[in-house]
Protein backbone atom coordinates (compact mmCIF):
# COMPACT_ATOMS: atom_id res chain seq x y z
CA UNK A 1 0.00 0.00 0.00
CA UNK A 2 1.31 3.53 -0.94
CA UNK A 3 0.70 5.73 2.13
CA UNK A 4 2.09 8.56 0.23
CA UNK A 5 -1.02 8.99 -2.08
CA UNK A 6 -3.00 9.53 1.27
CA UNK A 7 -0.71 12.11 2.98
CA UNK A 8 -0.22 13.98 -0.95
CA UNK A 9 -4.07 14.11 -0.95
CA UNK A 10 -3.57 16.32 2.60
CA UNK A 11 -0.70 17.82 1.72
CA UNK A 12 -2.72 19.15 -1.94
CA UNK A 13 -5.37 20.34 -0.13
CA UNK A 14 -3.82 22.52 3.16
CA UNK A 15 -0.96 24.08 0.48
CA UNK A 16 -3.20 25.96 -1.73
CA UNK A 17 -5.63 28.58 -2.20
CA UNK A 18 -5.74 30.78 1.51
CA UNK A 19 -3.08 28.22 2.94
CA UNK A 20 -0.21 29.08 0.17
CA UNK A 21 1.57 31.80 3.22
CA UNK A 22 0.49 28.93 5.93
CA UNK A 23 2.74 26.43 4.02
CA UNK A 24 5.44 28.94 2.86
CA UNK A 25 5.77 30.33 6.41
CA UNK A 26 5.87 26.44 7.86
CA UNK A 27 8.58 25.90 5.54
CA UNK A 28 10.64 29.01 6.53
CA UNK A 29 10.26 27.65 10.32
CA UNK A 30 11.18 24.10 9.39
CA UNK A 31 14.64 24.88 8.09
CA UNK A 32 15.20 27.04 10.81
CA UNK A 33 14.90 24.09 12.94
CA UNK A 34 17.04 21.48 10.48
CA UNK A 35 19.00 24.02 8.94
CA UNK A 36 19.38 25.16 5.21
CA UNK A 37 19.67 22.95 2.54
CA UNK A 38 20.85 23.33 -1.01
CA UNK A 39 18.11 22.89 -3.69
CA UNK A 40 18.36 19.94 -6.09
CA UNK A 41 20.84 17.96 -3.58
CA UNK A 42 19.71 14.63 -2.54
CA UNK A 43 19.78 16.60 0.77
CA UNK A 44 17.50 18.57 -0.37
CA UNK A 45 14.60 15.83 -1.30
CA UNK A 46 15.20 13.85 2.09
CA UNK A 47 14.61 17.39 3.79
CA UNK A 48 11.64 18.52 2.25
CA UNK A 49 10.44 14.93 2.72
CA UNK A 50 10.90 15.36 6.41
CA UNK A 51 8.83 18.52 5.96
CA UNK A 52 5.95 17.35 4.05
CA UNK A 53 5.64 15.15 7.11
CA UNK A 54 6.10 17.44 9.78
CA UNK A 55 3.80 19.68 8.07
CA UNK A 56 1.18 17.08 7.58
CA UNK A 57 0.95 15.50 10.72
CA UNK A 58 2.86 17.85 13.71
CA UNK A 59 2.30 20.79 12.78
CA UNK A 60 -1.18 23.12 13.62
CA UNK A 61 -2.51 25.23 11.01
CA UNK A 62 -3.12 28.75 12.30
CA UNK A 63 -6.19 29.84 13.61
CA UNK A 64 -7.31 25.78 13.39
CA UNK A 65 -5.61 23.96 16.55
CA UNK A 66 -5.13 21.02 14.18
CA UNK A 67 -2.91 19.48 11.90
CA UNK A 68 -3.47 19.25 8.35
CA UNK A 69 -4.69 15.35 8.87
CA UNK A 70 -6.82 16.04 11.63
CA UNK A 71 -8.87 18.96 9.74
CA UNK A 72 -8.40 16.38 6.65
CA UNK A 73 -10.90 13.47 7.95
CA UNK A 74 -13.21 16.09 9.44
CA UNK A 75 -13.29 18.24 6.39
CA UNK A 76 -13.66 15.15 4.27
CA UNK A 77 -15.41 11.93 5.84
CA UNK A 78 -18.78 12.15 3.99
CA UNK A 79 -16.67 11.62 0.35
CA UNK A 80 -14.56 8.24 2.05
CA UNK A 81 -15.36 5.10 1.28
CA UNK A 82 -15.01 3.08 4.00
CA UNK A 83 -11.38 1.90 3.09
CA UNK A 84 -10.12 5.32 2.68
CA UNK A 85 -11.97 6.53 5.68
CA UNK A 86 -10.13 3.66 7.73
CA UNK A 87 -6.51 4.53 6.27
CA UNK A 88 -7.05 8.26 7.12
CA UNK A 89 -8.47 7.41 10.52
CA UNK A 90 -4.57 5.21 10.70
CA UNK A 91 -2.94 8.28 10.00
CA UNK A 92 -4.33 10.47 13.28
CA UNK A 93 -2.13 7.23 15.12
CA UNK A 94 0.87 7.09 13.75
CA UNK A 95 4.11 6.84 15.81
CA UNK A 96 7.07 8.97 14.89
CA UNK A 97 10.49 8.29 16.41
CA UNK A 98 13.83 7.27 15.83
CA UNK A 99 14.08 3.66 15.32
CA UNK A 100 16.68 0.68 15.27
CA UNK A 101 16.79 -2.20 12.50
CA UNK A 102 17.14 -4.67 14.30
CA UNK A 103 16.33 -7.70 11.19
CA UNK A 104 15.33 -8.10 8.11
CA UNK A 105 13.37 -11.27 7.04
CA UNK A 106 11.89 -11.50 3.80
CA UNK A 107 9.19 -8.30 3.14
CA UNK A 108 8.96 -7.47 7.04
CA UNK A 109 11.86 -5.69 9.37
CA UNK A 110 11.81 -5.94 12.92
CA UNK A 111 12.68 -2.08 14.54
CA UNK A 112 13.13 -0.96 17.84
CA UNK A 113 11.59 2.72 18.91
CA UNK A 114 14.29 4.18 20.83
CA UNK A 115 12.20 6.18 22.76
CA UNK A 116 9.64 3.60 24.15
CA UNK A 117 12.33 0.19 23.29
CA UNK A 118 8.94 -1.04 21.70
CA UNK A 119 9.80 -3.38 18.97
CA UNK A 120 7.54 -3.54 16.11
CA UNK A 121 7.32 -6.31 12.79
CA UNK A 122 6.88 -3.40 9.66
CA UNK A 123 5.72 -4.66 6.02
CA UNK A 124 7.07 -3.12 3.34
CA UNK A 125 8.74 -4.49 0.43
CA UNK A 126 8.93 -1.77 -1.42
CA UNK A 127 10.87 0.86 0.91
CA UNK A 128 13.25 -1.88 3.03
CA UNK A 129 15.57 -2.72 0.14
CA UNK A 130 19.06 -1.31 1.49
CA UNK A 131 18.20 -1.63 4.93
CA UNK A 132 20.96 -2.74 7.33
CA UNK A 133 20.93 -4.48 10.59
CA UNK A 134 22.03 -2.41 13.26
CA UNK A 135 20.82 1.37 10.96
CA UNK A 136 19.39 3.97 12.83
CA UNK A 137 16.78 6.45 11.32
CA UNK A 138 13.51 8.75 11.71
CA UNK A 139 10.57 7.78 10.40
CA UNK A 140 7.00 7.06 10.77
CA UNK A 141 5.83 4.11 11.61
CA UNK A 142 1.51 3.83 10.29
CA UNK A 143 -1.21 1.49 11.60
CA UNK A 144 -3.80 -0.14 9.63
CA UNK A 145 -5.91 -2.79 10.87
CA UNK A 146 -4.32 -5.13 9.51
CA UNK A 147 -0.35 -4.23 9.44
CA UNK A 148 2.53 -1.46 9.96
CA UNK A 149 4.11 0.20 7.10
CA UNK A 150 5.85 3.11 6.87
CA UNK A 151 5.48 6.56 5.88
CA UNK A 152 6.83 8.29 3.14
CA UNK A 153 10.40 10.13 5.16
CA UNK A 154 13.68 8.57 6.04
CA UNK A 155 16.50 10.06 7.82
CA UNK A 156 19.27 7.41 8.24
CA UNK A 157 22.02 8.49 10.52
CA UNK A 158 25.44 7.63 10.38
CA UNK A 159 26.75 4.70 12.21
CA UNK A 160 29.14 6.80 13.95
CA UNK A 161 26.62 8.78 15.36
CA UNK A 162 25.01 5.91 17.21
CA UNK A 163 26.01 5.71 20.50
CA UNK A 164 25.33 9.79 20.66
CA UNK A 165 21.97 9.81 19.47
CA UNK A 166 20.68 6.75 22.54
CA UNK A 167 22.60 9.00 24.73
CA UNK A 168 20.78 11.54 24.30
CA UNK A 169 17.08 9.82 23.62
CA UNK A 170 17.70 8.11 27.04
CA UNK A 171 18.39 11.95 28.62
CA UNK A 172 15.07 13.10 27.36
CA UNK A 173 12.91 9.90 27.16
CA UNK A 174 10.43 11.14 30.06
CA UNK A 175 10.25 14.83 28.90
CA UNK A 176 6.90 15.74 26.68
CA UNK A 177 6.90 15.28 22.63
CA UNK A 178 7.34 18.80 21.91
CA UNK A 179 10.93 18.16 23.68
CA UNK A 180 11.36 15.12 21.21
CA UNK A 181 10.53 16.39 18.16
CA UNK A 182 13.17 19.08 18.98
CA UNK A 183 15.61 16.58 19.11
CA UNK A 184 14.83 14.64 16.18
CA UNK A 185 14.99 18.18 14.82
CA UNK A 186 18.41 18.71 15.90
CA UNK A 187 19.78 15.42 14.14
CA UNK A 188 18.34 16.22 11.03
CA UNK A 189 19.70 18.96 11.29
CA UNK A 190 23.30 17.01 12.33
CA UNK A 191 22.45 14.26 9.61
CA UNK A 192 22.61 17.34 6.92
CA UNK A 193 25.65 19.01 7.82
CA UNK A 194 27.28 15.48 7.44
CA UNK A 195 26.64 15.36 4.00
CA UNK A 196 27.20 19.46 3.21
CA UNK A 197 30.89 19.01 4.97
CA UNK A 198 31.94 15.95 4.34
CA UNK A 199 35.67 16.65 5.50
CA UNK A 200 34.67 17.60 8.98
CA UNK A 201 34.42 14.21 11.36
CA UNK A 202 30.81 12.49 11.53
CA UNK A 203 31.45 12.79 15.55
CA UNK A 204 32.20 16.43 16.12
CA UNK A 205 29.73 17.02 13.96
CA UNK A 206 26.83 15.40 16.40
CA UNK A 207 28.63 15.94 19.50
CA UNK A 208 29.32 19.48 18.95
CA UNK A 209 26.06 21.21 17.74
CA UNK A 210 23.61 22.24 19.64
CA UNK A 211 20.60 20.53 20.47
CA UNK A 212 18.45 23.01 22.09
Amino acid sequence: MNIGEYTDRILTTYSKGSYYDEIRQAKEHFFDRVGKVAEGSDTFEIAMMAFIDWYVFERPLTGKQKTPVELFLIEHVSSLNVEEKAIFEALLKTRHSIFELLKVVNNEVCVRDLFTNQKYIVEDLLTIQGFVKGDLFEARLVFLSNKIVFGKSFIFHPKDSATFIKKKVTQIRDLMEPQKLRLLHALASMKHKTEQYPHIDIQHIYTETPIF
